[in-house]
C-alpha cells in the first residue's frame, strides 16, 4: 500500500489516543468508584501497570515487524501460520462488533443534542462519518484526527481541573474518620472487582498496529506512538478517576454519568450539554480512528489470501477502497441488525470485548518463544502471559466461547489458504 501521503509520528500519536479514548470512559470512573469507593482510582493505577509488559511486547514487534497486518503478522511471525490464521479471525469477528457498538453508544449522547435522531439514524451516520473521513485520505484524515486528538485530551481534563479550581465542593473523604480512610476489605476487593470493568479503557494499541504501513517510519513512529500515547492516556484517566473517588457523593449520577456532575459542579445545567457535545467528538473521533484500521486488517486479510485477493487491492492514492467500502457495508449491517433485533449494545461488546486480550496472549506467547534463550526478556514474556491470562478468566462465558468459535474457524480456514501469499 503505497500512498504519496503517509503520518508522521504526531499523526500516528494522534491516532493511537483516538483509538483507545473511548464513550466508556465517560462512565467508567463512576463505576471504579461504585465498587471501590474512595480507592476506585487505585484499579486505574494497577490496570496502567499491568498493561507495561505487553506494551513492551507490542513495542518490540511494531519495531520489528511493521505492516498493515498488524498483530496477525506478529503472531503469524512468531506463532506460525495456524495461530496467524487463528488471529486474523478474531480481529475480523471483533472488529465487526466492537465498532458498531461504540457508534451505538454514541447514540445515546447525540441524542441529548438532537432529540428527534433515532440511534439506528445516529449510529449509521458515525459509520459513515468515518468512512468519508477514511477515503479523504490521510492528509485530511490525519489533521482530523489530531485535532480531535488534542480537543479531548483538553476537553476531557478541563473539566476535572475546572472542577477542582471552580467548585466549592470539599473532597468527601475530609468527612471521613481516619480510620476509615484506611483501605477496608470490602474496598480492597471492590478494587480488584473494578479492573476487569475497566481493562476496555486500556484496548486499542492492537489496532494502532494495523496502520504500520500508513506511517512514514513505521519502525521508528510505532513504538514512540504506542509510549507517549500510553502516558498521556493513563496520567488523564488516573486523574479523572481521583477526581471522582475524592469528591463523589452517594448518588446514583455520580456512578453512571461523573462527568456530568464534574461538568454541572462549575459550569451549571450547562454543563451536561457540553459533557454530550464531548462524548460526540469523542466517539466520531474513536470510530474514525478504528474504522481505518479495521479497514487496513481487511486490507491486509485479502493481501494475505485469507480473503478474496481483489480486497487486497489499493487504489492508485494508495488507499485502500474496496476494503474501506466492505468495511462500511459490514458495520452498517450489523448495527442495523442489532436495532432491528433490539439486542442490544451489551451483546455486542460482551461477545467481542475481551477478544482483544485473546490477542495479546497470543502475542505475548510469540514473544516468549521468540526470546526463550533471552533470560530477562523471557521473563517479561511470561509475566505478560499470566496477567493475560488471568484477565482472560474475568470475563463472560459468552464472550470466551464467541472468541474459541473464530479461532477454530481460523484455523480451520488456515488449510484452506494458497500455499505462497504475497508478503
Amino acid at each position: 500500500m503505497n500512498g504519496n501521503k503517509k503520518m508522521g509520528v504526531v499523526v500516528a500519536t494522534a491516532m493511537s489516543i483516538t483509538i483507545i479514548i473511548g464513550a466508556g470512559l465517560l462512565a467508567l470512573p463512576g463505576l471504579s468508584y461504585a465498587l471501590a469507593g474512595r480507592f476506585g482510582y487505585l484499579s486505574w493505577v494497577l490496570v496502567s501497570i499491568l498493561m507495561i509488559p505487553l506494551l513492551f511486547i507490542f513495542s518490540y514487534f511494531s519495531s520489528n515487524n511493521p505492516s498493515a497486518g498488524g498483530v496477525i503478522g506478529y503472531i503469524r511471525e512468531s506463532l506460525g501460520e495456524n495461530f496467524g490464521s487463528m488471529a486474523e479471525m478474531i480481529v475480523l469477528g471483533t472488529f465487526t462488533l466492537g465498532i458498531p457498538a461504540i457508534a451505538l453508544i454514541g447514540s445515546g449522547y447525540i441524542g441529548q443534542i438532537f432529540k428527534n435522531i433515532t440511534p439506528l439514524e445516529s449510529g449509521l451516520a458515525f459509520i459513515f462519518i468515518a468512512y468519508l473521513t477514511g477515503m479523504a485520505g490521510l492528509r485530511i484524515s490525519g489533521a482530523i484526527q489530531t485535532g480531535m486528538a488534542a480537543l479531548l485530551i483538553i476537553g476531557l481534563t478541563g473539566i476535572g481541573l475546572g472542577f477542582l479550581l471552580y467548585s466549592h465542593n470539599e473532597p468527601a473523604y475530609l468527612a471521613l474518620t481516619p480510620a476509615v480512610t484506611v483501605i477496608q476489605k470490602s474496598e480492597l476487593n471492590g478494587i480488584f472487582s473494578a479492573i476487569p470493568v475497566i481493562l476496555f479503557a486500556y484496548t486499542g494499541w492492537e489496532m494502532t498496529a494495523f496502520l504500520a504501513e500508513d506511517m512514514e517510519n513505521p519502525k521508528r513512529d510505532m513504538p514512540i506512538s504506542i509510549w507517549v500515547s500510553f502516558f498521556i492516556v493513563a496520567i488523564m484517566y488516573i486523574f479523572i478517576a481521583w477526581i471522582v473517588a475524592s469528591f463523589a457523593i452517594d448518588n446514583e449520577q455520580w456512578k453512571t454519568a461523573p462527568f456530568v456532575e464534574l461538568a454541572k459542579g462549575w459550569m451549571g445545567d450547562s454543563g451536561g450539554l457540553i459533557v454530550a457535545i464531548i462524548a460526540v467528538l469523542l466517539v466520531i473521533a474513536n470510530v474514525i480512528a478504528a474504522f481505518v484500521s479495521a479497514s487496513r486488517a481487511i486490507y491486509y486479510a485479502g493481501r494475505d489470501g485469507f480473503l478474496p485477493d481483489i480486497i487486497g487491492t489499493s487504489h492508485k492514492n494508495g488507499q485502500p477502497i474496496i476494503a474501506m467500502t466492505i468495511t462500511w457495508t459490514i458495520f452498517s449491517f450489523v448495527i442495523g441488525t442489532t436495532y432491528f433485533l433490539e439486542l442490544g449494545v451489551d451483546t455486542l461488546l460482551q461477545l467481542a470485548g475481551q477478544n482483544f486480550f485473546a490477542l495479546y496472549l497470543l502475542c505475548a506467547i510469540g514473544y516468549t518463544k521468540i526470546h526463550k534463550k533471552q533470560k530477562y526478556k523471557k521473563i517479561l514474556g511470561m509475566i505478560a502471559i499470566a496477567l493475560v491470562f488471568i484477565m482472560l478468566f474475568l470475563f463472560s462465558i459468552p464472550g470466551i466461547i464467541y472468541c474459541t468459535l473464530l479461532a477454530i474457524t481460523g484455523f480451520f480456514l488456515a488449510s484452506k489458504k494458497p500455499s505462497t501469499s504475497p508478503n
